[in-house]
């Protein structure tokens, strides 16, 4: 199991334009926008890179007074937690006054 830490960042604001050889913009060229992800496949695909999605679930861990204590991604062929978020960590980043987005730091 991966071992995750969970921190606030400032926000990126990236824009790209596809520019061709003659000059032109790439704007309307592709006719067929991508698939939007669920949350869930954000999700896996975050915290257990390589992984097939269509292969894990994702879980909520609650405590005796239903209150969510974590996340897990489990491989649903044999039961693996593949990655575990601490809830607590979601919740102190929830309490910081200006969070402009948040970094997953994946270690193994």
């Amino acid at each position: 199991m991966a071992d995750l830490r969970l921190a606030a960042i400032d926000p990126i604001r990236t824009t790209a334009g596809a520019v061709w050889a003659d000059g032109r913009n790439g704007a309307g060229t592709n006719p067929r926008s991508p698939r939007k992800q669920s949350a869930k496949e954000r999700l896996v695909r975050a915290l257990a890179p390589g992984r097939p999605v269509e292969t894990c679930e994702v879980d909520y861990v609650v405590d005796a007074n239903g209150m969510m204590v974590a996340i897990l991604v489990r491989d649903v062929s044999n039961g693996e937690v593949v990655a575990r978020i601490e809830a607590q960590d979601l919740w102190q980043l929830g309490a910081a006054e200006v969070t402009g987005g948040m970094l997953l730091e994946r270690k193994g």
